[in-house]
């Protein structure tokens, strides 16, 4: 068995070809069985969202079909039998990922974006040989290869990539798109946010709303946007986070997937540290383990804070400018391992997010800072008991939230702690 583990690998082929691989198949055999004609799943970053969705890819995509042919033997999909294996490499499948969309103005962001459509376009360009498609439609197809389409072209280039592909295959495509908010996020944090959210509220309304040629979409991200600002008017969507039951283990390490990598690595006696380091969080009702942090303990034999520093924190930063004075008082009681409480609104309207605690707390629950312990529905979203999930997140919060402005100028003992290591020694 190979036990090297796929820091920073996010294609599945390379993974179960050269990697450790944590099982995570059922959720194709899920959506076999059932799916809505849009799904969204937020989980914070580094929780396997690209790896999900690249093994979608893998599994559905009929030009995949020759080289899946093995991947997924052995695994949980396999067993579960002809049934779910028969749908594989049986669909168009577009599968994209936004997260590279991290530009300090909008026309270099409007720029990667035309990059990631055109690459798309470029994946089937056997499409301008097919005589399903009208000359005008070629010239189009064309204009997206050499990213001389308009801002509006752009806006419905899915829709129309669907289209030509059902044509083709008579089949209707499944489109999984990776980080859909990263633009969203980037353009918040670089001040072009408006011009953002209105160019794809209508990419993504031109592309899921209504589009009798789609089979079904995917769509990963952190934050769930409010649907008023980004969605709207799409009443096929159902939205997973990590305080909901569906799909809860899809993402993440379970404890005993954690169990099952110590034993196939010989590291079962450092259980007991994993737990107390990079246990704690909670989606829906499963304890989750966060899986960029368990990789690199295995790869390194030493326990220490991985998922600090693996992107930008520049939200965060914005939130606790706009809410420093009352959140003092309750950083202490986090960081002692205490509770505070918090009324939850999962659809965030970024413009308002500097304006209150409950933003605040909402935000650092879906960004994988704090999870809930406790979350019941109450009319204006969820109340729920929120505390930091383990010792790594500890360190986290002492690193990255304390030393933010304005805290690291008051910063007083009562929120100091020790930031000392424990090491996990080598074998």
């Amino acid at each position: 068995m190979n036990t090297q583990m796929p820091i920073g690998v996010d294609d599945f082929k390379e993974v179960r070809e050269n990697y450790y691989f944590v099982d995570k198949t059922h959720f194709i055999q899920s959506l076999i069985d059932g799916h809505s004609k849009v799904t969204l799943l937020t989980r914070p970053r580094r929780f396997g969202k690209t790896l999900t969705m690249s093994m979608l890819d893998y599994f559905f995509s009929l030009e995949r079909e020759s080289e899946s042919l093995h991947l997924f033997d052995g695994l949980q999909i396999a067993r579960a039998g002809v049934d779910y294996m028969k749908h594989r490499g049986q669909y168009p499948v577009l599968f994209m990922t936004f997260k590279g969309i991290q530009n300090d103005t909008w026309d270099l962001a409007f720029n990667a974006f035309q990059m990631v459509i055109q690459k798309e376009f470029q994946q089937h360009r056997y499409l301008l040989d097919s005589p399903e498609l009208a000359p005008e439609e070629k010239q189009l197809y064309s204009r997206f290869l050499d990213n001389t389409a308009t801002l509006a072209e752009y806006q419905i280039s899915l829709l129309y990539l669907c289209e030509y592909l059902y044509r083709y295959y008579k089949i209707r495509p499944i489109i999984l798109i990776d980080e859909y908010d990263a633009p969203i996020q980037n353009a918040y944090n670089h001040g072009f946010y408006d011009t953002a959210i209105s160019y794809f509220r209508t990419f993504y309304n031109n592309t899921l709303k209504g589009n009798e040629f789609l089979n079904f979409a995917i769509l990963t991200g952190v934050l769930r946007i409010a649907k008023e600002s980004i969605f709207s008017g799409l009443n096929n969507l159902r939205v997973c986070s990590i305080l909901d039951n569906a799909y809860a283990d899809v993402m993440g390490f379970t404890e005993e997937e954690v169990s099952q990598i110590a034993k196939d690595t010989g590291e079962e006696q450092a259980l007991p540290t994993l737990k107390k380091w990079y246990d704690g969080y909670r989606f829906g009702n499963i304890d989750i383990y966060n899986p960029w942090s368990i990789i690199n303990f295995f790869a390194e034999r030493t326990a220490d804070d991985y998922w600090v520093n693996t992107s930008s924190n520049d939200i965060i930063q914005h939130m606790m400018q706009g809410n420093a004075k009352s959140q003092e008082k309750n950083l202490p009681t986090l960081l002692h391992g205490g509770t505070v409480a918090a009324i939850i609104r999962e659809g965030l309207i970024y413009k308002d997010i500097t304006q209150n605690k409950d933003g605040l707390y909402t935000l650092l629950l879906m960004t994988g800072y704090l999870t809930a312990v406790q979350n019941t529905t109450v009319p204006n979203g969820r109340l729920c008991q929120l505390r930091i999930p383990n010792e790594e997140l500890t360190h986290v919060f002492q690193s990255e939230i304390l030393n933010l402005e304005p805290f690291s100028k008051s910063k007083s003992s009562n929120i100091s702690l020790n930031s000392s290591r424990s090491r996990y020694p080598q074998s």
